[in-house]
C-alpha cells in the first residue's frame, strides 16, 4: 500500500503527528573530518541549512562529549575526553525535530546512538 502524504493530514485521517515525521524527515550522514577549527560549527550549520536536513550524523569531529545547543540546532557528541583531539562523532538535531529525540547514550569516543520517537 503507497500512501501519498503530500495532502492535508485531515483530508486522509492522519494524526498531524504522523504526517510531519513521514512528510518531512529529512535524514543523513556526513564524514566531515574534522570540526576541531575555529567558526567550525558556524560553516557546519549554514551548509547543513543549505540542504534542510533534520537529522545529520557526522562522523571524525574531533570534539569532546556532551549536549550543546545553539541557536536553532541542538548537537549531541560522543569523542575523546583527552586532551588529543581525535575519533568522535556527533549528532547534528534541528530545532523543530528535537521533540522526537527520546534518548542519547555515549558507548565509546567512537560511537553513540540517538533513539528517536517514531511509528
Amino acid at each position: 500500500m503507497v500512501m501519498n502524504f503530500s495532502k492535508e493530514p485531515w483530508k486522509r485521517e492522519i494524526n498531524v503527528e504522523t504526517w510531519m515525521w513521514k512528510r518531512n524527515t529529512n535524514i543523513g550522514t556526513w564524514n566531515v573530518r574534522s570540526l576541531f577549527w575555529s567558526e567550525a560549527l558556524k560553516v557546519l550549520h549554514n551548509e547543513l541549512s543549505k540542504i534542510d536536513f533534520d537529522l545529520v550524523a557526522l562522523q571524525e569531529t574531533r570534539l569532546g562529549s556532551g549536549i550543546q545547543k545553539c541557536d536553532n540546532f541542538t548537537l549531541f557528541n560522543s569523542g575523546s575526553v583527552r586532551k588529543k583531539h581525535e575519533f568522535g562523532c556527533r549528532y547534528y538535531v534541528r530545532g523543530e525535530f528535537l521533540k522526537y529525540v527520546k534518548d542519547f547514550k555515549i558507548i565509546n569516543e567512537r560511537m553513540c546512538y540517538l533513539r528517536l520517537k517514531a511509528k
